[in-house]
């Protein structure tokens, strides 16, 4: 017969292992993608030494980066609302190719032109907004509609050409820089600072999350639910247009295809920004880390010379797991 003595330890043994397996499990709920990044570093740096950490492939990287990392902001927005947006691959192929055709054809200066697609975005996200938080429409039918709406439109305007001819001011958005630093990457550094800021920091950010955690009680508590659903929809937009400018400027064209990908890659960087920072939330520290996943992920796999059909299954697997280990994180919690 075990002594009273005896017992107490083993009990206080078991609560010592209970609390440090529930502090492992927090820790890897909060930070996995993080701990991924960290891993995927040091696997490329084993393989590719002299030519993975060099400035030139981080710079490689960040510029790769850079235009999904803003549509990914506004993909986070519209995440934060418990919607999410299909079509901003295509917002960011329709608003290039119609501006920088009229900044070419019309030569419209390249900020003026900007401008213009800044406001297409809007009106295109505002159209997904208005049907999907006041038709109440399901986000996944109406985004899915819109996205062959929005590239139907791009093809129609350009009859399907791709545009070139840009001015030496316009090229500089995507491939000049201050010193060292790529303009994209400055660009993408004061949309997400920006981004968090709002996110984290004003009436407007906490009313998207609580409308996103609970229609009902948001609804209950006062909050005008269909305009904060509206308004991040307007946000999606505007970033996948800014995001569109970016991309014409970095390859010199604008074409109807120029974006494809960035809209499932978006939704990953977003799902993997789940795991980082803000256990099961969308938040845009954790969103930007997902894409630094994405990019690393996929310029180590180019570098090591990875067949280009096999990056698109293993994008592919990511895409999955990162929703899989959302939804897990999502029980967890309930």
């Amino acid at each position: 017969m075990k002594s009273p003595a005896i017992d107490i330890d083993d009990e206080l043994g078991r609560k010592a292992r209970t609390a440090r397996n529930d502090a492992v499990r927090l820790f890897f709920q909060k930070y996995a993608t993080v701990v991924g990044l960290v891993l995927l570093l040091l696997l490329f740096f084993a393989t590719k030494p002299t030519v993975f950490i060099t400035v030139a492939n981080v710079r490689n990287i960040l510029v790769a980066v850079a235009v999904l990392g803003v549509i990914a902001v506004g993909q986070t927005v519209v995440f934060s609302t418990f919607d999410f947006d299909m079509s901003v691959g295509s917002i960011a192929e329709m608003t290039a190719v119609i501006c920088t055709s009229i900044m070419v054809n019309q030569h419209v200066p390249w900020p003026v032109a900007l401008l213009i697609a800044l406001a297409v975005g809007c009106a295109c996200g505002a159209i997904n907004g208005f049907l999907v938080a006041y038709v109440n429409l399901n986000p996944f039918i109406v985004t899915m509609g819109t996205l062959t709406l929005f590239q139907g439109l791009g093809y129609y305007y350009t009859s399907a050409a791709n545009v070139t001819g840009f001015t030496n001011g316009f090229l500089q958005i995507g491939q000049g820089s201050i010193g060292p630093v790529p303009y994209l990457v400055i660009i993408l550094v004061v949309v997400a600072v920006v981004a968090y800021f709002v996110m984290e920091r004003t009436a407007v950010g906490r009313r998207w999350y609580a409308v996103g955690g609970s229609y009902e009680a948001s609804y209950l508590a006062g909050l005008r639910n269909r305009r904060l659903r509206l308004l991040a929809f307007v946000v999606c937009g505007a970033c996948a247009a800014l995001g569109g400018m970016m991309l014409a400027s970095r390859l010199a064209e604008a074409g109807g295809s120029m974006a494809d990908g960035q809209t499932l890659q978006s939704i990953a960087a977003v799902f993997l920004g789940f795991t980082a920072f803000k256990e099961g939330f969308p938040n845009i520290a954790g969103t930007m880390v997902g894409v630094l996943f994405l990019g690393v992920m996929i310029n180590g796999m180019a570098i090591n010379t990875v067949n280009s059909y096999l990056q698109l299954v293993v994008t592919g697997f990511v895409v999955i797991g990162s929703v899989a280990l959302a939804g897990l994180m999502k029980k967890g919690r309930a």
